[in-house]
């Protein structure tokens, strides 16, 4: 089925997205930089942000994260990260390939393993219906939660087209607000709270995101909270476009959002209504 995507659509739309993941990667690698220094939190901390990255990294690549991609994206000197690299290998929690880069080892699988038995509702009860949006739009459903005021990837699937989108994976975390995902919760919160949200974030925005401006996103928002859809232009990944609906969770704040992705032409038009149809239903 031939999907009718732009090759310099796709083209973008897979640069933007390798931008996108390594901003997603230097949000997970700084997520504790707020911390008093010299803290044993602190030092824990980096550890498993360190796990997180490779874990991240690793898991696009079958030859593992290199120690001069997880050192450059953390910001740490190189000769830190792999002393505590070697501590995490020591524990089994990191493993070194034949090939010289690194992966999770079997101490973390288990840990995923055992965390099955704990795992979001939402991440489990939601397999279903992102499978059946793949399939009936032929295109990339998601997941998304949000965690404080960031949100994160927490499922997707892929449909069965010719158009694959890169820009967001699982584990992936940004900022409120990037995504249609994650626009789809801020809609859900009151015009103050959104701009608390902005507020919190303003640093890593202007670091990470330049070219985001917030009075566009405040613009999707009011228009999402009257269509009670939000409908993303390809605003932070040029060539991916998306739609997405906020989840209606009993007895929870606004926390979760299905989106479908692909290239601008599978998004516009009579097929946003049908997009969103689908989500509703």
């Amino acid at each position: 089925m031939h999907n009718g995507g732009d090759p310099q659509d796709e083209h973008r739309m897979k640069m933007r997205g390798k931008i996108l993941r390594r901003s997603a990667s230097f949000n997970v690698a700084h997520a504790v930089d707020d911390l008093e220094p010299g803290t044993g939190a602190q030092s824990i901390q980096r550890a498993l942000t360190l796990l997180n990255l490779v874990g991240l990294i690793a898991g696009e690549r079958s030859n593992g994260a290199s120690l001069s991609e997880v050192a450059s994206i953390s910001g740490r000197p190189k000769a830190s990260v792999h002393r505590m690299l070697q501590a995490l290998i020591a524990m089994g929690y990191v493993e070194r390939l034949d090939e010289g880069g690194y992966r999770l080892g079997v101490q973390s699988q288990i840990l995923g393993q055992l965390a099955q038995k704990s795992v979001d509702p939402l991440v489990t009860e939601s397999e279903s219906s992102l499978l059946r949006l793949a399939e009936l739009s032929q295109d990339t459903a998601f997941l998304t939660l949000r965690t404080g005021s960031y949100s994160i990837c927490a499922r997707r699937e892929e449909g069965f087209g010719e158009i694959l989108n890169n820009a967001l994976s699982v584990g992936d975390r940004h900022p409120l607000g990037i995504g249609a995902g994650s626009l789809a919760i801020l809609s859900e919160l009151s015009p103050a709270e959104v701009d608390a949200q902005f507020e919190a974030n303003a640093q890593i925005f202007a670091e990470r995101y330049p070219k985001v401006s917030i009075a566009a996103l405040r613009d999707i928002i009011d228009r999402a909270r009257v269509d009670g859809f939000v409908h993303n232009p390809g605003l932070f990944a040029q060539g991916s476009w998306a739609v997405g609906v906020p989840l209606k969770v009993r007895g929870s704040r606004s926390r979760a959002a299905l989106s479908i992705a692909s290239v601008p032409a599978r998004v516009t038009g009579a097929r946003v209504e049908r997009l969103v149809a689908l989500l509703r239903r």
